[in-house]
């Protein structure tokens, strides 16, 4: 960038997408492009999955970017800092995404990324969000329409075994709806209000964030399941109980060992500072779906406060993207002190000596 359109950022807030830098990026879409004529033929659905999400990502942000790629050749147009860098952080994934497609190819359950992808928080822009953000994001939105619309039809033929994949679809598209409302009395110039942009670009975001799991689904419809039950669906999470999580056997076990009052003193504590996560909801509704199919058993607890059960996979299973094979276990450890916690699998665990407490 010369120092001409460094100043101008600097005052308008704004900065050139340089022509080199569209040109990786044209090639790292004609890499998504390689890949599908490679896979052309592979019958794995998680790598099409992959695939599909790669796809996906450079959609949304050559569509992003489209004003910038509409002058490809002449004039590099200025774009806002908040589109250009957003686009960045999605092509950025691509690299990441192709490798998973090729080794879930080569040997299934190979992946280290986990199932489905999902977009990340929304970055932080100006204040109100810049028209040509929005136009961005409504022409991401459309070509996302475009995109999966075509395997909609076919899935709705197949009936239960896509309606996670359908249910989203229609929450994608009603949210694309009403950021296009929006944006229709944006651009005819009448004066709204800064919250009036940032509800358009919301409706967007979520429109994107659903289509995203869609595409995937209609490749692997198992994969985005657990993550519309999450969504959707109370879990025991949602309870006030503080035992929540506790497995019934480290309930008698602290009953037994007289520790009532210790271990009641830190699941308040635990619960107080801790903030609820997607992933933690998704695992704990995928739990207790595998527990009724009896594809799982308990098979014990974590050491750490909230003391969550550990299970044992009865059958190979899919918990959070990761492949659990038959007798292998896995538990969610609940982080301390408002944490993250962390999934965690193995072929066994080792029984703890005694529980850990906060003071311990």
């Amino acid at each position: 960038m010369g120092i001409l359109d460094w100043l101008r950022g600097s005052f308008t807030g704004q900065k050139v997408c340089p022509i080199e830098h569209l040109e990786s990026y044209r090639r790292l879409g004609e890499q998504v492009y390689g890949l599908h004529v490679e896979l052309a033929a592979c019958e794995s659905p998680r790598a099409l999955a992959f695939l599909e999400a790669a796809r996906s990502l450079q959609k949304m942000a050559d569509s992003l970017l489209g004003d910038a790629f509409s002058s490809f050749g002449g004039a590099s147009k200025a774009v806002p800092i908040i589109t250009h860098d957003q686009a960045d952080v999605w092509y950025g994934l691509i690299p990441d995404l192709l490798v998973a497609a090729r080794q879930e190819a080569a040997f299934p359950g190979s992946a280290k990324l986990e199932l489905p992808i999902k977009l990340d928080g929304q970055l932080e822009g100006p204040s109100p969000c810049p028209i040509e953000h929005l136009s961005g994001l409504r022409r991401a939105s459309a070509d996302m329409e475009q995109l999966v619309s075509g395997g909609i039809m076919i899935a709705r033929r197949k009936g239960e075994l896509y309606k996670e994949v359908i249910l989203l679809y229609e929450e994608a598209r009603t949210r694309k709806e009403a950021g296009d409302a929006i944006i229709g009395t944006l651009s005819k110039r009448r004066r709204v209000s800064a919250e009036t942009h940032e509800d358009a670009e919301k409706q967007y975001w979520m429109a994107l964030s659903s289509y995203m799991l869609v595409n995937q689904g209609l490749k692997a419809p198992e994969t985005v399941r657990a993550s519309y039950a999450a969504k959707y669906k109370t879990c025991k999470l949602d309870s006030d109980d503080i035992w929540k999580v506790t497995s019934l056997i480290a309930i008698r076990e602290i009953q037994k060992a007289g520790e009532w009052e210790q271990a009641r003193d830190d699941l308040i504590e635990h619960w107080e500072t801790y903030r609820i996560r997607e992933e933690e909801r998704e695992y704990e509704v995928t739990v207790e779906e595998l527990l009724a199919k009896g594809q799982i058993k308990e098979d014990g607890y974590w050491y750490c406060c909230p003391f969550a059960s550990t299970y044992k996979a009865v059958t190979p299973v899919h918990v959070l993207g990761h492949l659990i094979p038959e007798g292998n276990v896995f538990v969610y450890e609940y982080g301390d002190n408002g944490e993250p916690g962390r999934f965690i699998t193995q072929k066994v665990f080792g029984e703890a000596d005694s529980r850990k407490y906060c003071e311990d």
